[in-house]
């Protein structure tokens, strides 16, 4: 997805960022010094396998699981030195869209009540909340009558929609979407992508967009982060899909089937992975975590013992011209893909 490259500060940036879940000796670390940034009018996708750490992160940005260490900035302040009330007034900022709406809506409450409560979630209600609700149901291309209604009685993507309704009503600055149409249909799908996007260019909003299907990746983001075992593996533009330098990023393109339920042809630098399942994600393996799935031709047994004892670094291997960063001691540099009809 090509658009113009921003220029203004980060509306949000995790530096360091490592957390878990548990305490003392049965604690287990899921997210290993992180660092991403995402500016206002700008998508940054999160990509990887289930279980590589994406909705962890996205739960350590929008303040429902705080990090072990490292910082997450919002607005550039430190929202882990912010005081219980700044902290409130923080979280209006920053909106989680889940996966499954149905599932975050009360049943028993109407649309209208759904949206009331995020507008004044102190409980206190004024004479502009109806006419703020109507905006709101028909900024996401809803009637305002879905105000009367309940849950049950809209479709899955008309629950999405309100959702997205409930996420814009306090006006924020970042919305996490975490897998937002991974349950829907192709056609709904499309819906859902183009008004977030139409969305974002209306109301500037920064995205950080979690998903596990490239093509949407390719389509809704300006940068993205591959993870994998809870590190950043590969970070840069979205012409990484295209140019993928790590060897778990081309893993997981040629994994997706072009419409004709073909898998992308090999080519002399293809990855065969030697096992199909990631490594405990709560006990990565020494040096490179991707290192015991790696099927990379041409490494010596001085560059298997290098993958295996050293971790590789996050940086810029291609060159002054080059913002991509690969964590991999031997990336592959290779030239264009062939992309899916």
């Amino acid at each position: 997805m090509a658009r113009t490259e921003q220029l203004t500060a980060p509306v949000l940036q995790a530096s360091g960022v490592s957390a878990g879940y548990g305490f003392g000796p049965k604690s287990a670390k899921v997210l290993h010094n992180v660092d991403l940034a995402v500016s206002p009018g700008q998508t940054m996708g999160l990509v990887g396998e289930s279980g590589s750490g994406k909705s962890t992160l996205a739960k350590v940005l929008v303040g429902q699981l705080a990090p072990s260490t490292g910082k997450v900035l919002l607005a550039g302040a430190d929202v882990g030195s912010m005081s219980r009330r700044e902290l409130q007034a923080a979280r209006r900022t920053i909106q989680l869209i889940p996966q499954d709406p149905y599932a975050s809506l009360d049943p028993r409450m109407t649309v209208g009540r759904v949206l009331q409560e995020a507008l004044n979630p102190n409980g206190r209600r004024n004479a502009a909340d109806s006419s703020r609700v109507t905006e709101l149901l028909e900024t996401v291309a809803l009637d305002g009558s879905a105000a009367t209604k309940l849950p049950h009685e809209f479709s899955g993507g008309q629950r999405q929609r309100i959702a997205i309704a409930r996420a814009l009503a306090v006006e924020p600055k970042v919305i996490i979407a975490d897998e937002v149409t991974s349950a829907l249909d192709s056609s709904v799908q499309a819906e859902i992508l183009n008004l977030l996007r139409a969305l974002q260019e209306a109301q500037g909003l920064a995205y950080i967009f979690v998903t596990h299907d490239l093509s949407i990746a390719d389509y809704m983001c300006d940068e993205l982060s591959v993870l994998y075992l809870g590190q950043i593996v590969e970070q840069g533009g979205s012409d990484l899909l295209r140019h993928p330098n790590h060897p778990y990023s081309r893993l997981l393109l040629d994994s997706v089937p072009d419409p004709a339920g073909n898998f992308l042809a090999a080519d002399a630098v293809a990855v065969r992975a030697t096992s199909d399942e990631p490594a405990d994600p709560a006990h990565p393996p020494s040096g490179c975590s991707f290192h015991p799935r790696c099927g990379r031709p041409g490494r010596t047994d001085s560059d298997l013992r290098m993958c295996t004892d050293d971790v590789p670094a996050l940086i810029n291997r291609g060159g002054a011209a080059d913002r991509r960063r690969t964590a991999c001691h031997f990336p592959l540099l290779i030239d264009a893909l062939p992309r899916k009809a």
